[in-house]
């Protein structure tokens, strides 16, 4: 694994977990919390799984949804807010909610899919409304205050950390909600 892969869990915290996917080599690496999400094996999950292996562990009802919402997101290089559950292999089910964006190569190709998930969320209707408006950016109240008030904004500038050598990196990005 790269330097970049094993500098995402610097990212870490206990509410969130944090995933990096290399979409050239289909390889998703992600910290304790997000393997413990999905009731995978940590060590598995922190040197990288196919992407396939945690949409099955998608509840099957949000599966196609979720796997779209990807697609897209890959296909535009865009955003992507999702709220779906997971189902364990312990037989529990965990709701889910992730934000993440696409990044892309200098050519437009799609590199990288970085973001966060948080499980347990109990939104009332008016975060939700809240949430999706921040998403498709037609709300003036940022959903997170963060100094650009844009989530996209962090994840690039994790993504910027995590490409470049410096002791900076090994900081935790605070994203206040």
């Amino acid at each position: 694994m790269s330097e970049p892969e094993t500098s995402i869990f610097a990212l870490s915290s206990d509410d969130a977990g944090v995933f990096n996917w290399n979409v050239d080599t289909n390889l998703l690496c992600a910290d304790e919390h997000f393997a413990d999400i999905f009731g995978l094996e940590p060590q598995d999950v922190r040197d990288g799984l196919p992407i396939e292996t945690y949409l099955a562990a998608v509840w099957e009802g949000d599966r196609r949804d979720v796997a779209r919402t990807l697609h897209q997101a890959i296909s535009t290089g865009g955003s992507c807010f999702q709220d779906y559950h997971v189902a364990r292999p312990d037989g529990s089910i965990v709701h889910i909610v992730g934000i993440g964006r696409c990044f892309r190569g200098i050519e437009g190709e799609a590199t990288r899919y970085v973001g966060v998930v948080f499980d347990d969320v109990e939104l009332d209707e008016q975060q939700k409304k809240k949430l999706l408006a921040s998403y498709y950016r037609n709300s003036e109240q940022p959903v997170f205050d963060i100094e650009d008030d844009d989530v996209a904004g962090v994840l690039a500038h994790a993504v910027n950390r995590l490409e470049n050598d410096d002791e900076d990196k090994k900081r935790p990005v605070v994203v206040y909600h």
